[in-house]
């Protein structure tokens, strides 16, 4: 089924749609909230909350992007459990790490008003990272998007952790110079 017809159904209130959804989407949503979770019990929830929260939200929205709006609600659902599991460490974590070095280039103000430029921003990052080197895109999508250690983004390279930061700091640098000739800073 395609995902306009599981978004039509969505619409109508109709329970297959998360049936259907489930049966399209629910493993690649797992490994999302399983690779910021790394635990199979707390993605399982993760991805379970995830269809409630879909189930509330569509309508009134109506994404183009099936996969893209399940994943996006998947990962912020994880992140916030990583979050609350880190709150009493401060900072201690490498998730919430990385939204903060990633927080200076990029606005985090979001709500509903704001979906169309949330849109319009993931499509400026992804057209800035088309741009850019082999290297330093696996190094800006290991950390920003699968949120992996710069640690685990130096061995699965294998390169230097110290490498891994300096390309992270002038990625972020250009980002920050393309977001800001978008429009977005």
């Amino acid at each position: 089924m395609e995902d306009s017809e599981i978004i039509a159904l969505f619409l109508h209130r109709d329970e297959r749609a998360i049936t259907v959804a489930k049966t399209k989407y629910e493993h690649g949503c797992y490994k999302i909230a399983y690779e910021v979770l790394r635990n199979h019990h707390d993605a399982e929830e993760a991805v379970n909350e995830m269809w409630l929260r879909v189930w509330n939200a569509i309508p009134p929205a109506q994404p183009k992007n099936l996969f893209a709006f399940l994943a996006a609600t998947v990962r912020n659902i994880a992140v916030d459990q990583v979050v609350t599991q880190n709150r009493q460490k401060r900072g201690g974590g490498d998730i919430p790490l990385a939204l903060e070095e990633l927080s200076y280039c990029v606005p985090s103000d979001r709500s509903v008003e704001s979906e169309l430029d949330y849109t319009l921003l993931r499509e400026a990052i992804e057209r800035f990272l088309d741009t850019q080197p082999c290297l330093a895109r696996m190094i800006f999508v290991g950390r920003y998007t699968e949120l992996l250690s710069v640690k685990e983004i130096a061995q699965m390279l294998q390169i230097s952790e110290s490498r891994v930061k300096v390309s992270l700091l002038r990625t972020r640098s250009r980002l920050q110079k393309h977001l800001k000739k978008e429009g977005f800073v």
